[in-house]
């Protein structure tokens, strides 16, 4: 669901794009879907912890506003409203789920994974809005049936993390996750010179899921090393390569900092992974605007990444 839903979103918008001779609209209202879809997750997050049985009628409306944003003779201006709408409602209520379904690493990175797919299909018109939109309403079918229903007492705890840190520890480890997600944002955004249009989000996905999957089989500690490794030998490399393999280890943060913002607040997974989600809204906004040298980025992930796993994960750093 995740890629057919960024898909839709990413075909309407294409589709305008291609229509408009001038740069500056396009700017603007792809600016606006963004922050209806990622700025407003923290909110709308926040929301749906109050009431988590409303995950199955969410996930209905997140479908019909998609659909409603893919109507032609809407404006370009209420077409972004209403899909960015659609975006945040799905994120947040998959994105929560998954966090209180599992307390792994890999469901998480499959999640987050598949929307750079979706959204590269639909950006580069390889899939037409039409075919994404009824299979987003086929899927919608079946996760309405095949949802458990959750209620706040089905949390998921980790027996390696610390819960005696003080509320304002913990406030502050979260700060820093969320800096590295806003570090993520801006390192992940370069425009990488190829002819292979999908190579950029395929290579989003791929850390991605990656950082889930290496995290379990390997371990939190190591699977940061391996990030500083990964993306050490993209910056000496260089070139078309190296920069793939930094946007990779940058992507590989992901799952990481979403589980463990989790588990900085128990309580409301939907607020926490709506707030690492705005957190992306900076380096799309603002990424021609702001450079940031890219051995910056990777030396401060590293160290955010390290000063969080150390504080909350005591029993992997000590033993493992």
């Amino acid at each position: 669901m995740h890629l057919l839903v960024d898909g839709v979103c990413g075909a309407v918008l294409a589709i305008y794009a291609i229509k408009e001779p001038h740069l500056e609209p396009i700017i603007f209202y792809f600016g606006l879907y963004t922050i209806f879809a990622f700025g407003l997750q923290g909110p709308v997050g926040w929301l749906l912890d109050k009431a988590p049985t409303y995950n199955k009628k969410a996930i209905v409306a997140s479908t019909l506003l998609l659909a409603l944003g893919t109507i032609p003779q809407l404006t370009i201006g209420m077409q972004a409203v209403l899909l960015g709408l659609g975006n945040c409602l799905f994120h947040v209520v998959g994105g929560s789920y998954v966090l209180r379904k599992y307390s792994t690493y890999s469901e998480l990175g499959l999640f987050v994974s598949s929307g750079a797919i979706g959204l590269g299909l639909g950006l580069y018109g390889i899939i037409s809005v039409w075919p994404l939109l009824a299979l987003a309403c086929l899927f919608t079918g079946l996760a309405v049936k095949n949802m458990q229903e959750l209620t706040r007492e089905d949390l998921t705890f980790s027996p390696n993390v610390l819960y005696e840190n003080s509320s304002n520890k913990l406030l502050g480890i979260v700060a820093l996750l969320f800096g590295c997600i806003v570090l993520r944002g801006f390192g992940s955004g370069n425009v990488l010179e190829s002819s292979f249009i999908m190579l950029l989000p395929c290579t989003f996905a791929l850390g991605k899921l990656l950082g889930g999957f290496v995290c379990d089989k390997i371990g939190y500690k190591k699977t940061v090393l391996l990030i500083l490794f990964i993306g050490f030998v993209g910056l000496k490399i260089q070139g078309l390569y190296g920069g793939l393999l930094f946007v990779l280890a940058s992507n590989m943060t992901m799952p990481l900092t979403l589980r463990l913002a989790h588990w900085c607040r128990i309580g409301a997974p939907g607020l926490m992974f709506g707030l690492a989600a705005s957190c992306l809204v900076p380096g799309t906004i603002f990424k021609d605007l702001i450079s940031l040298p890219p051995q910056l980025i990777l030396v401060l992930q590293f160290l955010i990444l390290v000063i969080a796993g150390f504080a909350l994960l005591k029993k992997e750093y000590q033993y493992g």
